[in-house]
């Protein structure tokens, strides 16, 4: 499903993640009186979707851009350009400490659901989270450096052709006014 840019780093998810998922399920289902009755069916089906829902997860970090890919049935393929990355936020709770899970939580202008209100960069489980976060954060920031406008530099040629500039606006703006 992804293309891997040969510049990208990726990060990798813990293999607790495939238990929590059954869990949370699990527990999800059991605080609800119709979830009660589906309990046995997510015993049987639940593995097999954490399982699934695992090995379809991906994070690679290039030098422009973040690449996150998961989903079972409907796969889901994002790419988040570094420099749209406002805010990059650990996750900790106490199902994802029982685990040793960590949640990364990534947000960018524009891109929290509407409706949910939870960015659609939320991942759960990600090995060395804080690692991750920095590599990205220390990306974003090379790359705006380098995307940094150079300063115009000071010399008579610049300086004479902004007088230039500026005489003919004033010739412009007399005639028109």
């Amino acid at each position: 499903m992804t293309t891997v840019p040969a510049n990208a780093t990726r990060a990798h998810f813990s293999h607790k993640l495939k238990v929590y998922f059954f869990f949370y399920g699990a527990l999800s289902l059991a605080i609800t009186i119709i979830g009660i009755v589906l309990l046995p069916i997510w015993a049987l089906v639940g593995v097999w979707w954490a399982k699934r829902y695992y090995r379809g997860l991906r994070l690679y970090v290039t030098d422009r851009s973040i690449v996150i890919a998961k989903g079972v049935f409907f796969k889901q393929e994002l790419t988040i350009p570094l420099d749209k990355i406002q805010d990059i936020s650990i996750r900790e709770g106490p199902l994802l400490a029982k685990f040793g899970l960590l949640g990364l939580r990534i947000e960018t202008a524009g891109q929290r659901n509407a409706t949910t209100g939870k960015s659609e960069a939320d991942l759960i489980g990600v090995e060395n989270a804080r690692q991750v976060r920095d590599l990205i954060l220390e990306r974003r920031d090379t790359l705006a450096a380098q995307e940094r406008p150079q300063p115009i530099p000071n010399n008579d040629s610049a300086l004479t052709l902004l007088l230039d500039i500026r005489d003919s606006l004033h010739r412009i703006e007399s005639k028109l006014g």
